[in-house]
């Protein structure tokens, strides 16, 4: 919450140190633990969309005084704000908390989570990393992003590598997908049998202007054993109303 990752996070993006790059590259990593956590995404994107970006930004006793400054980065209510390590000033705009569920064949996807951010460069490397993590040449500031936080859950008996999100479509006309403004924490991700993964999503949904969005449809993509044999379809869609 946002292309490979490279990204997205945000808080939807430039999260924790430790916050991976979603591509093909992490197909057949199986999660090891009963339910793998994804990095909490306090980041306009993840650190991994540019190792070559400094990221030791930290704001000044003026940027953090005013009501509302978190510096954890969970951002919980509308109007707090938090800056990532590369100088990107990150406002929670809107949040919807209910949750909604899909199934397509063995897996169950849950969304726990809705929320647009105001994102505000405030450094060349934060205009940079926004740029590259959502494959744009440049980007205008500030830029709004949605953030979606799910689960996915294998009650199947196999493991299954998931492809993650097919498409995004937000109310304002944007569509979403891994390539095209979309940084997507699961795409690739295997999870094994009675096992489920918590993750998340970013894509771009406006730049200049804050964006109206009353519903948000997401449909994710199959699922496949380590030899590319499709187990999972591709899901339908689900329509989330903001």
């Amino acid at each position: 919450m946002v292309a490979g990752l490279s990204v997205l996070a945000l808080g939807l993006t430039g999260c924790q140190n430790t916050a991976q790059k979603s591509s093909t590259s992490f197909k057949n990593q199986e999660t090891s633990s009963k339910k793998y956590q994804a990095p909490k995404p306090d980041a306009a994107f993840s650190a991994s969309s540019s190792a070559k970006i400094a990221q030791s930004f930290k704001p000044d006793a003026a940027q953090t005084k005013a009501r509302g400054y978190v510096k954890s980065g969970n951002l919980q209510q509308p109007g707090q704000y938090t800056y990532d390590r590369v100088g990107t000033k990150l406002t929670l705009d809107q949040a919807h908390t209910r949750k909604h569920t899909i199934k397509s064949g063995a897996l169950t996807y849950r969304i726990t989570l809705v929320r647009t951010i105001a994102n505000t460069a405030e450094t060349a490397n934060a205009k940079k990393m926004a740029a590259q993590a959502l494959n744009l040449p440049s980007i205008k500031s500030p830029y709004y992003t949605v953030q979606v936080k799910f689960t996915i859950l294998n009650r199947g008996k196999r493991a299954v590598t998931t492809d993650g999100i097919r498409e995004i479509r937000l109310s304002n006309g944007h569509r979403l997908s891994a390539t095209n403004q979309l940084s997507d924490a699961s795409a690739g991700r295997t999870i094994g049998a009675h096992r489920q993964l918590a993750t998340f999503a970013t894509g771009l949904a406006s730049q200049g202007k804050a964006p109206k969005l009353d519903t948000l449809k997401i449909a994710f993509a199959g699922g496949y054993d380590q030899k590319q044999h499709q187990l999972v379809k591709p899901s339908g869609w689900l329509t989330i109303h903001l």
